[in-house]
């Protein structure tokens, strides 16, 4: 969901408010961390004397149990090895301390497989933690993310609310040209803005559809909202259910504008993501994000 500047501004401000309600949630980082060697067969021993201090014969110390503590121990140690070398370092825009680990692994992951120079616009993340309203929000260089929701579904709205990204924050116009009939809010997009061109596919302004459009000229029904949530959802279409998108661009000319408009401008040169498991029946969905795929 986009999110007018002003409105983006005041959010912000209430960042301090947010994150002191969070609600209290263990992430890796902050688990305990896996006991020595020693530390097991100190507690095998304790807990004998404590049988024994207590009057009841103690049991004989079993090695098979110290042993099979001592593997699931490394066992522990190795997955969670694993699980922190799942992503590349994180960019310094995830690494903040009042997110989750999971939720930098996933959204570092995420962020990586963008345009650098796209990414280098984003200039805040936030993760919500008391169950907010919106699932996310985004403006041209912020996003915020709800961290209630299923791991998939937080990379899908990641990819989501980057559509926003990539359309206000990565691609501009310039003051030399006149503007357009779209504006963000109160600012001004102007015609030489490439977001502009796809924005035209469906509307007329900021507003307003084109005459005759359809619900089956959208990729889905939040996609109609506005030409933001068209830009946004259609990006998010590409990258996550690309399959079920050129099908529909087989059938409907304006999807098929829309799909060109993604590959051509947005995804030059770029190596799919995602595998979708969506299948076009005939019947649009309401929300992308909330579509089955596979990471690949």
């Amino acid at each position: 969901m986009k999110i007018p500047f002003l409105l983006l501004t005041g959010l912000l401000l209430l960042r301090g408010s947010i994150l002191s309600s969070v609600l209290p949630e263990v992430s890796i980082a902050q688990a305990v961390p896996p006991a020595t060697a020693e530390e097991v067969i100190k507690e095998v021993t304790e807990e004998a004397e404590d049988e024994h201090e207590a009057s009841v014969p103690p049991k004989k110390r079993d090695i098979a149990q110290v042993q099979r503590a001592l593997v699931s121990v490394e066992l522990r140690k190795t997955e969670r090895e694993k699980y922190l070398k799942k992503s590349a370092p994180f960019l310094p825009v995830v690494d903040q301390k009042d997110i989750l680990l999971r939720h930098k692994i996933l959204a570092n992951e995420v962020l990586r497989s963008f345009p650098s120079a796209c990414v280098a616009q984003l200039k805040n993340f936030y993760v919500r933690y008391d169950n907010p309203s919106r699932r996310g929000l985004a403006g041209k260089t912020t996003i915020i993310l709800s961290g209630k929701v299923a791991d998939d579904e937080f990379k899908a709205l990641l990819v989501h609310e980057f559509g926003h990204i990539t359309d206000l924050g990565c691609m501009n116009g310039t003051d030399t040209h006149r503007p357009s009939p779209f504006k963000d809010g109160a600012e001004v997009i102007n015609m030489d803005d490439p977001s502009v061109s796809f924005y035209s596919v469906s509307w007329t302004d900021s507003k307003t559809k084109r005459p005759g459009s359809s619900e089956e000229d959208f990729v889905s029904g939040y996609a109609s909202w506005d030409p933001f949530e068209d830009f946004a959802e259609t990006f998010a279409y590409f990258v996550l259910q690309k399959d079920a998108f050129r099908e529909r661009a087989r059938e409907n000319p304006v999807i098929a504008a829309k799909y060109r408009w993604m590959q051509q401008n947005a995804f030059n040169n770029y190596s799919p993501i995602a595998t979708g498991e969506h299948e076009w029946t005939g019947e649009v969905p309401w929300d992308v994000t909330k579509l089955a795929y596979s990471w690949n």
